[in-house]
């Protein structure tokens, strides 16, 4: 290749430098970069039943109106319905108003004025999801209300979080955490996880977590934990009982 030509090519990738920025493939493109106040909620093992009335809700503090979620579900007929809420025991508002199905692996945005809240229908058999929603925060606390918890299946099918529901907020800030749950059933155990829990990390080494804080026991469970960066830290429910969990109402305030 003689050097004029190199040079042209040199050129041309200096000129192209520019428009791959961190949002190039972003759905959503616009930012010069993240946002210091983007968060990310991750949930897991997240069960959704079937009918309105056992819709997941998600509350949280947006500081704009419009969030992104993605949904990571088995495969199966059925769809799940996402519905904006401007708080998150709001009633919901007509299924015309809402995304007629979220797909599945695919980050989509939702938008309502005064945004506070995201409620998911399910229309088919129950489920198991992964929830990841990004949002700009105007605070760090979250309300969740799940429809179930199922008993444990076993201890070894189970093992590591396997059946429990997790939570983590990202970016971590250290400081003064706060968790509140409560449910109709059995007992329960509430507590702050400090390791990668979500990647599941105490099977692949044998290496047990940390427990920031926790509780145990019936119905209400709470508790403060400090957490400290750069730690991981998850937040689980795990019910201890020998039947179902029901009418979850998970309340937890991250630094």
């Amino acid at each position: 290749m003689s050097r004029l030509a190199v040079a042209g090519l040199l050129l041309a990738l200096t000129a192209a430098l520019p428009a791959c920025r961190e949002d190039f493939f972003d759905p959503t493109p616009g930012q010069t970069g993240p946002s210091q106040r983007r968060v990310e909620v991750v949930a897991r093992n997240v069960t959704l039943l079937p009918g309105e009335a056992n819709a997941i809700r998600l509350g949280f503090g947006a500081k704009d109106p419009s969030a992104h979620i993605r949904v990571e579900r088995p495969g199966g007929p059925g769809r799940i319905i996402a519905c904006p809420l401007r708080d998150v025991g709001d009633p919901l508002p007509d299924l015309s108003a809402c995304m007629p199905d979220v797909p599945d692996g695919v980050r989509t945005s939702i938008t309502l004025t005064d945004l506070g809240g995201i409620a998911l229908i399910r229309e088919g058999d129950p489920l198991a999801l992964e929830i990841r929603l990004e949002f700009e925060e105007d605070d760090r606390s979250l309300t969740l209300h799940l429809p179930v918890i199922e008993r444990p299946a076993g201890a070894a099918a189970c093992k590591d979080n396997a059946c429990n529901p997790v939570f983590e907020l990202l970016p971590l800030r250290a400081g003064r955490f706060t968790a509140t749950a409560r449910w109709s059933g059995g007992e329960a155990r509430l507590e702050m996880l400090e390791g990668r829990v979500l990647a599941r990390s105490f099977s692949s080494t044998g290496i047990p977590y940390r427990i920031a804080g926790g509780s145990s026991g019936t119905s209400p469970l709470s508790f403060t934990a400090t957490l400290s960066a750069p730690s991981e830290y998850a937040l689980a429910l795990a019910n201890t009982s020998t039947g179902d969990m029901r009418g979850i109402v998970l309340e937890a305030v991250w630094p």
